[in-house]
């Protein structure tokens, strides 16, 4: 069975172009040469078929797939190699991303210089309540004892109980309106402390946000170069199986003309 194996391979073009040419004249002698010159390498096994002779033609998309990148206005993408992809982003895209970063940053330090205004119980709410407590005061107190002066009974002990009774009563003022201040200025304390803290975190989150669009985009690239791929392989794969399919028909038929 070797011997018949080796001098089929040996001789397929001459007995091709042979039984073919007696068929079909000079295409027959063409086929028999590009059968034995195509078909069989110098080891005896088949080598690549061409579409010279079974119609099939392998497109170079397939075998090498063109990875294409691509820039819009705020994205781009770079195939650095078929198993790299660089995701880029516009100059565009950064510069609104540095402008909004610096506008969070500067509103978190305008936040944080108003909280020594409103510090509790030494701001500007408790400053101006107990100050506005203390002038009443001291007009009231002076009005007192220029009228218990005109009555000549200033340096009375009635007129020293109606002075002491209305500083007291003005000290309880001052003391509520400074505890009502200090409330007061504690909330203002703590939703600056919270606004500023929120802006500080926006002059990341967006640069965070952008970074979580570009993983997502280079993800589903990365997810469909992969599906093309794969999909290009089982297509080639199909395609060699066909051929192979044919070249074998082929030698089936042209062994049945030599020895049918």
């Amino acid at each position: 069975m070797g011997g018949v194996a080796d001098f089929v391979s040996d001789n397929i073009g001459s007995i091709g172009g042979a039984v073919l040419g007696s068929v079909a004249g000079p295409v027959g002698l063409g086929a028999g040469a590009l059968l034995g010159g195509s078909l069989f390498d110098d080891d005896g096994f088949v080598s690549n078929v061409t579409d010279d002779v079974f119609g099939t033609n392998i497109p170079n998309e397939l075998k090498n797939p063109r990875l294409t990148s691509f820039m819009a206005p705020g994205l781009g993408a770079q195939f650095l190699s078929p198993e790299l992809l660089q995701v880029q982003r516009s100059p565009q895209t950064q510069a609104a991303l540095t402008g909004i970063s610096d506008a969070y940053r500067s509103e978190a330090q305008n936040l944080a210089g108003l909280k020594p205004l409103v510090e509790p119980g030494f701001g500007r709410l408790t400053e101006a309540g107990v100050k506005a407590v203390q002038d009443a005061r001291r007009r009231t107190v002076g009005d007192l004892r220029e009228n218990l002066a005109k009555r000549r009974v200033l340096s009375s002990s009635f007129a020293a109980d109606d002075i002491a009774r209305t500083e007291a009563e003005f000290a309880k003022a001052e003391n509520k309106v400074a505890a009502e201040s200090f409330i007061k200025e504690m909330a203002m304390t703590q939703e600056l402390i919270q606004k500023e803290a929120i802006a500080s975190a926006n002059q990341y989150l967006q640069t965070l946000n952008q970074l979580n669009i570009e993983s997502q985009v280079a993800a589903n690239i990365s997810s469909g170069v992969s599906t093309i791929l794969s999909s290009n392989a089982q297509l080639m794969g199909q395609m060699e199986s066909q051929s192979g399919d044919r070249l074998f028909d082929t030698l089936g038929g042209i062994g049945g003309l030599i020895f049918g």
